[in-house]
C-alpha cells in the first residue's frame, strides 16, 4: 500500500476553534488610553505619541505654507513673464507696490488664521486622548 492510499482513508482532520481569554472591562481601558506618564516614559509607547503629534503638526504647517509660498511668489513669477505688468500703475501707482505692498497680506492672514484653528484642533484631539479615562 503507498502513502496516498494510506491518506485517503484516514477520516478528516477535526476543526477546532481557537478562542482568546476573557478581558475585563479594566484591563481592556488601561490599554486602550494613553495615560500622560507615557509620554515621559523612556518607551516607544510615548515617542510614538509624541512623533504623532509632530507628524500632524508637520502635516499642518506644510498644508498652509506651501499656498502661502504659492502666493508670495505668484506675482514676481508674472512679472518676470509679463514685463509689461511691472510698468502698469493704477491711479498713479505701480501695480507691483500696490500688490507687494498691500494686496498680499489678506491671504496670508487668511492662512495664518487657517493655520492656527488647524493646529488648535489637532492639540485638542492629542489632548483628548488622555481625557478618556
Amino acid at each position: 500500500m503507498s502513502a496516498e492510499d494510506s491518506d485517503s482513508t484516514q477520516s478528516p482532520t477535526r476543526r477546532v476553534t481557537v478562542r482568546g481569554g476573557v478581558q475585563s472591562a479594566g484591563d481592556a481601558s488601561s490599554r486602550s488610553v494613553p495615560s500622560p506618564a507615557d509620554l515621559y516614559a523612556n518607551g516607544a509607547y510615548g515617542e510614538t505619541l509624541v512623533r504623532s503629534l509632530m507628524r500632524a503638526q508637520l502635516g499642518v504647517a506644510l498644508g498652509v505654507l506651501l499656498p502661502a509660498a504659492a502666493v508670495v511668489i505668484t506675482f514676481p513669477i508674472l512679472s518676470v513673464l509679463l514685463p509689461g505688468l511691472v510698468k502698469l500703475t493704477v491711479a498713479g501707482v505701480p501695480v507691483t507696490v500696490a500688490v507687494l505692498g498691500v494686496g498680499i497680506y489678506p491671504p496670508l492672514v487668511v492662512l495664518a488664521v487657517l493655520y492656527v484653528r488647524r493646529s488648535a484642533k489637532v492639540e485638542e484631539r492629542f489632548v483628548a486622548l488622555f481625557d478618556k479615562r
